[in-house]
């Protein structure tokens, strides 16, 4: 199939029915695409870029639309928008991510359950779990399973499995996104940086999106740094950030396998970017007071 053509279309209205729709669809030989916000599958099949024989839609099914709230985790839906998560209190960092993805278009019809599966190296979204320590939920016709990012990255959606959720820990700090591209929230990132911070267990962590082919962790950067922080006040010298920054630039460089280069950046560019971006994050976090919503329920 090319053109943008697809010869079945499933509609499930709950996830057990999408569960088993994917599972006949692909018994019978067919290539099947799993169709959420369709920012990055509809011009991909257009194009020609991706085929598929059928398209199992999820639109209908709401209970990926969900998100909530436990003591210590968030869950959040994997037909949940950009849109959705952009004034959600509960999590500031996933909120700030929101504001600066795509267009307003891209931002209502985006979903989690879609960046997870396009995993694009620069995602917006993927940056800041990364950095969050988040875990994927799936289901399929072995029954519910959990994986953390980092490893569902790496190996790639299971074709027989819907991604249901992400959940990631109650935030207990400041957190940040930023990122720098063509115009900033129109254009895809360049690179992307996102940092948590915990003050109660004095845990700091940070991603670097754009470098290599995912997100990665800078561990040794978050190791220095949390050394430096002085916990009781929330506050580090000038020169502890800067070594911060210096660090992620460095580890940055070290990414392999690295991506291609294009005409309007470098490999050096895109290796000061992070640091920049790094020490902006761990200054702003210092700088950020302790919003209520953080211990709320």
């Amino acid at each position: 199939m090319t053109g943008g053509r697809v010869a079945s279309m499933y509609r499930p209205r709950t996830v057990g029915e999408a569960v088993e729709m994917l599972a006949g669809a692909r018994a019978s030989g067919a290539e099947v695409a799993l169709l959420s916000g369709g920012t990055d599958l509809v011009p991909a099949l257009r194009s020609g870029e991706r085929s598929a024989d059928a398209v199992v839609g999820l639109r209908r099914v709401h209970e990926l639309r969900v998100r909530g709230a436990g003591a210590d985790s968030l869950t959040v839906g994997a037909g949940v928008t950009y849109t959705d998560l952009v004034g959600w209190s509960l999590s500031p960092g996933l909120a700030r991510t929101a504001r600066v993805v795509g267009s307003v278009q891209v931002r209502n019809t985006g979903t989690v359950g879609g960046a997870l599966g396009s995993a694009r190296p620069a995602g917006d979204l993927l940056t800041f779990l990364t950095a969050a320590d988040a875990e994927v939920l799936t289901v399929s016709p072995r029954g519910p399973a959990r994986l953390p990012l980092a490893d569902f990255l790496a190996v790639g959606p299971d074709p027989a499995a819907i991604v249901t959720a992400v959940r990631l820990a109650r935030p207990g700090g400041p957190q940040t996104y930023l990122k720098t591209g063509g115009r900033q929230a129109a254009f895809p990132a360049f690179v992307s940086c996102a940092i948590v911070m915990d003050r109660m267990s004095q845990r700091m962590t940070c991603a670097i999106g754009g470098v290599g082919g995912l997100p990665v962790r800078m561990g040794e950067a978050e190791r220095a740094a949390i050394a430096e922080v002085d916990w009781a006040s929330g506050t580090a010298s000038a020169a502890a950030i800067r070594r911060f920054a210096d660090l992620v630039a460095e580890a940055a460089a070290r990414i392999d396998p690295a991506l291609p280069v294009g005409p309007r950046e470098s490999a050096e560019y895109r290796w000061h970017a992070a640091g920049v971006l790094a020490g902006r994050g761990f200054a702003r976090c210092l700088a950020s007071p302790e919003p209520t919503a953080w211990s709320g329920p």
